[in-house]
């Protein structure tokens, strides 16, 4: 007995999980032969289980029971060559690369099955005139619907398959193209090739050797044209369909009506079956090891290998080169960012302007103008060593200018507060009228009354709505007053020291004295933006392929999931390495950061990063189905991992369980390893820093994992 190309034994898929809405079968109790040599055509309208049941056949689904046996193995199995090689696979929808040109195309599907480049060129000129191929050089995503069909034919049939497969190719062609095609097909018939097509024209399909017609999942009826309209007394296949149809519903009612079992199972004698292959020891059955392979079958099996790491390599690097709009975010965007975080983050605040009520000016000779006179401030020493002190105010707000501190004068303290509400000024102060005669007995004294103490004191009032810029006043003001305290000392010839507090701030073990903020969240801010970018762009790239259709298309040439990650992690470990060159470049060279550690080790953990962000975004690519959703999960876990990192609060300032979270996300310990290598000069081998290391490679295993396990088990 000859062994059929398929078979379909007892075959139910359903939709849905048990016992959820919409749980129900897509296939149910369905049986088909297609014996090899033939033009098999699968009628049934939309929705009944077509393409379903092809993907089945091509191993990209898994039937909930029942069997399925191709070429004489199951899909799937080792050796079968299905998914791969043996078969040719044209789904429904396009499923090619937009950015991809016609002959880039086909030579991709040609590249996945190691043919010769000689052969592939004599291919892809036949059936560019065989099938009336657009130019060469023309982008599919600038074609017609129908020239992308007959590209995506094209690419079914470019390796010269066993099996054929073909979902409802001649939609929307050309009469005598779509009878050109037909007569094609006929031919490889004859040589041997085995074709399933799905068509909506059932008239076309005449000319198929045998038709299988599907309803609702249940396949009514196979056999040759000829013998289905003789078999129904029919003079045409629509009316033969119609018959079936009223058939089955009859049937389906009568059920309904006397029995309580389900209602989707039809009886055995109302479904063809052919019992000639109830078995799998009926076959001859294709296995194979890689144990027991001879030395040329594993030569080709490693030429097939490199073949799809080719094809997918070249795919990968025309659709990115191909995508300037890409192309520019991953090549520019970590130059934007880094440079717009080092020109609005750490800078001291200008133009601040604070309202001053100057009593002591006001009751000098000349008035409030009185300091605009640089000279008007005097410092007289007497013989009994005290000082004699005229219009201190005016050096206080002096040095309160030399900080980006700016006056405005007011009359009365209720003037300048009102202006302070208005949001017109960030703050008030006011100097008593004996400012300087108060401070000098203050000083000279080392005690005093109250009323001393009170007309030595500048009151302030600061707008804390704002706790970044009132801080800042509050600094520079303090520090405003230790310069102006030091200069009126020097001014008497005493000891400056006098009127500072009593605690002296040494030379920092690490860092500046005036160290800024910018030093600080640097490294987190890097190891941020690389990570996130990286995810970014890979889950767009993966997810673009798996929604046009091209993963699934090229998984059915047999391109295993591993081959299309390996391509990626080579591709975008490039990209990240050239983003990492360019934000180290950015911070050492051109914003002069601390570098006392290891460049090559601060490089070294920002690529690491990169690459972890890089395996996150494969994980959202395989758990996500959709741009949308993959954005929602990527902001989302983008904010939460910044604000609990430590760049923009101390972890120290966090409850203990919460801290000790932060600490296993992919920034914190990164972030901290990232600062000690860059201002303590530590090494690679100090906990601190390797701990960083460690977490990162880590979330890359952890990630990785979770993706091999989400493909692994992935219900396709």
């Amino acid at each position: 007995m000859a062994v059929p190309a398929v078979v379909v034994k007892r075959a139910y898929k359903y939709y849905g999980k048990q016992d959820k809405p919409g749980y129900k079968p897509v296939l149910q109790y369905l049986d088909m032969t297609v014996e090899k040599g033939i033009i098999y055509g699968l009628l049934g309208a939309s929705g009944c289980g077509k393409t379903t049941l092809l993907s089945c056949i091509v191993g990209r689904r898994k039937l909930d029971s029942g069997e399925v046996w191709v070429l004489g193995g199951k899909p799937g199995e080792k050796g079968s060559g299905v998914p791969g090689p043996r078969v040719g696979y044209m789904p429904q929808d396009i499923a090619l690369v937009g950015e991809f040109t016609v002959r880039d195309a086909v030579y991709y599907f040609g590249r996945i099955y190691a043919m010769k480049a000689q052969k592939l060129t004599e291919q892809f000129d036949f059936l560019t005139n065989l099938l009336d191929l657009p130019s060469g050089g023309r982008l599919i995503k600038s074609l017609s619907g129908g020239q992308q069909r007959r590209v995506s034919l094209a690419a079914a049939l470019v390796h010269d398959p066993e099996l054929l497969i073909l979902d409802e190719p001649t939609v929307g062609l050309d009469p005598v193209l779509r009878e050109r095609i037909w007569e094609y097909l006929a031919g490889l018939a004859r040589g041997g090739t085995t074709v399933i097509i799905t068509t909506h024209y059932i008239d076309e399909t005449k000319q198929a050797h045998k038709i299988g017609l599907l309803r609702d999942g249940q396949l009514l009826d196979e056999d040759s044209p000829n013998e289905i309209l003789r078999k129904y007394d029919c003079d045409t296949l629509e009316d033969a369909f119609f018959k079936m149809a009223l058939r089955q519903h009859e049937i389906s009612h009568r059920r309904r009506s006397t029995l309580t079992t389900s209602p989707d199972v039809i009886p055995e004698s109302s479904i063809v079956n052919d019992s000639r292959y109830q078995s799998r020891e009926d076959f001859n059955v294709v296995t194979s090891s890689t144990d027991i392979l001879t030395s040329q079958e594993k030569e080709h099996k490693k030429n097939m290998s490199k073949g799809r790491y080719k094809a997918v390599l070249i795919k990968c690097i025309q659709q990115f080169s191909r995508h300037p709009g890409g192309l520019i975010f991953a090549v520019f965007f970590p130059i934007i960012q880094v440079v717009a975080f080092f020109l609005a983050v750490g800078h001291d605040p200008i133009d601040l302007h604070l309202a001053v009520v100057n009593d002591e000016a006001a009751f000098s000779s000349i008035g409030l103008d009185i300091c605009k006179y640089g000279n008007m401030t005097t410092v007289t020493q007497r013989e009994d060593e005290t000082c004699e002190q005229y219009m201190l105010s005016c050096w206080f707000l002096e040095e309160m200018e030399k900080r980006k501190l700016y006056s405005t004068i007011y009359k009365s303290v209720e003037e300048a507060k009102y202006a302070v509400t208005k949001r017109q000024l960030y703050g008030a102060l006011r100097f008593p009228r004996n400012f300087s005669d108060a401070l000098a007995v203050r000083v000279a004294e080392g005690h005093a009354p109250d009323s001393v103490v009170d007309d030595s004191t500048v009151s302030v009032w600061l707008d804390m709505s704002d706790h970044q810029i009132s801080n800042f006043v509050k600094m520079q003001i303090h520090k405003a007053y230790e310069s102006f305290a030091r200069r009126s000392m020097r001014a008497c010839g005493k000891n400056e020291e006098l009127v500072q507090i009593p605690v002296r701030f040494e030379e920092p073990v690490y860092g500046k004295m005036d160290s800024e903020i910018v030093a600080y969240m640097a490294p987190g801010v890097m190891v941020t933006i690389i990570y996130f970018l990286a995810a970014i762009v890979t889950s767009t790239l993966m997810i673009s392929d798996r929604l046009e259709g091209v993963w699934e298309r090229s998984a059915v040439a047999g391109v295993r999931p591993q081959e299309m990650l390996h391509v990626h992690i080579l591709l975008q470990s490039s990209v990240i390495l050239v983003q990492t060159f360019e934000m180290m470049l950015i911070a050492f060279v051109g914003y002069q950061l601390p570098s006392r550690g290891s460049l090559w080790a601060c490089g070294l953990l920002l690529f690491l990063q990169g690459l972890g962000g890089m395996c996150y975004g494969f994980l959202l690519s395989v758990l996500c189905s959709s741009y949308t959703i993959s954005f929602f999960i990527a902001t989302g876990s983008f904010y939460p991992m910044i604000l609990l990192c430590g760049i923009l609060w101390p972890l120290e300032g966090m409850p203990n369980y919460l801290r000790m979270f932060s600490l296993g996300l992919p920034f914190t310990l990164p972030s901290k390893s990232l600062r000690d290598l860059m201002e303590k000069g530590s090494s690679i081998t100090n906990p601190d820093v390797y701990s960083g290391f460690l977490i990162t490679v880590a979330w890359i295993i952890g990630t990785l994992t979770l993706c091999f396990i989400r493909l692994k088990y992935r219900k396709t």
